[in-house]
């Protein structure tokens, strides 16, 4: 839901003011958005004011060196360090006159998601800038890249080797937030892995929610399809003998935080073939049938929470004991 403001409406904010993890660079725009946001009473003044530093700002904004990511429908552009905005592709201006903040409760319950807008002017819409780091990356195979031959590298030197080293607490948030969207029959976009992003130590979801449905999953298979079985938005991924260490380790870590959040696994044939597939990848010659009878009689015989991911540990080490190794010939 959105609320339209008006003078002196009394408002609950979605976004109430906050203090950045990180000392970046805050414009005089920036300011003046978290003083409107956190009003209780919305004034014309300030919103004309707001409205119009944004006009004057657009053309340095949409400069090219600005640009942080295009989609289907528009691009993002850089602010500052703390907001960004969205623009739809054949968008050059902003007409209207009013500033609409958000209040989607679903949103404020989500520890992860970058993509809801704090603030929309007409088509213009104001995220949060899910970049706060000098060391990020989106998860997958970026446009850029284009030769098939490039691809397997990029995906293997780069992305799993950064994605594989993120810490346990990264995924455990995100398989949190897909339980909360599952709760609220909602779902973030698992078709493009470039929607999920590292930043530092952190993962930030970016781009509009969706509903769940053959392609959109909320469960641990989205998690698969994100991290383990997509290039990009178009292109399965392949299987990689080089890959399968990095693989096996973020295999774990996405199993490991569904578990600590007793994540749905994921039952339609769509969301099954994903969890198989991860596998392959993963080169686990166990079918999901059965890791999934076995992780869930775990579930049931050890409801105290670390001593069961201690147990799932110990049968995943198993497993990977158990399947053939090429280096070992």
């Amino acid at each position: 839901m959105i609320v339209n403001f008006t003078p002196k409406i009394q408002s609950h904010n979605m976004f109430p003011p906050h203090t950045p993890a990180f000392c970046g660079y805050r414009s005089q725009f920036t300011r003046e958005l978290d003083k409107f946001i956190a009003s209780t009473t919305k004034d014309t003044a300030e919103e004309k004011s707001l409205i119009a530093q944004l006009k004057a700002m657009l053309p340095q904004i949409t400069k090219p060196e600005n640009e942080m990511g295009a989609g289907q429908y528009g691009k993002v552009y850089r602010i500052d360090d703390e907001y960004a905005l969205k623009l739809p592709h054949k968008s050059k201006e902003i007409s209207e006159e009013q500033v609409v903040l958000n209040n989607n409760t679903v949103i404020q319950k989500l520890k992860t998601y970058y993509g809801g807008f704090v603030a929309m002017i007409g088509d213009a819409k104001i995220l949060r800038n899910a970049r706060q780091s000098a060391n990020h990356m989106p998860a997958g195979i970026t446009d850029e890249i284009t030769e098939n031959w490039q691809k397997a590298g990029y995906y293997r030197n780069k992305y799993l080797n950064r994605f594989s080293m993120l810490p346990q607490q990264a995924f455990d948030k995100v398989a949190s937030d897909f339980k909360t969207l599952s709760r609220e029959r909602k779902s973030f976009d698992t078709i493009n892995p470039n929607n999920f992003l590292a930043d530092g130590d952190e993962l930030k979801i970016i781009d509009d929610l969706e509903n769940p449905d053959d392609k959109f999953f909320n469960s641990l298979a989205g998690m698969f399809k994100v991290f383990l079985t997509s290039f990009d938005r178009n292109t399965p991924a392949e299987y990689d003998v080089l890959a399968v260490g990095s693989r096996r380790i973020l295999l774990r870590k996405i199993i490991l935080a569904g578990e600590k959040n007793e994540l749905d696994f994921g039952s339609t044939m769509p969301e099954i073939n994903e969890l198989n597939e991860g596998l392959r990848l993963s080169d686990i010659q166990e079918p999901w049938s059965e890791i999934r009878h076995n992780l869930i009689n775990i579930r049931r015989r050890y409801p105290n929470m670390p001593e069961r991911l201690n147990k799932i540990n110990e049968y995943l080490d198993e497993i990977e004991e158990t399947q053939y190794n090429p280096y070992m010939d």
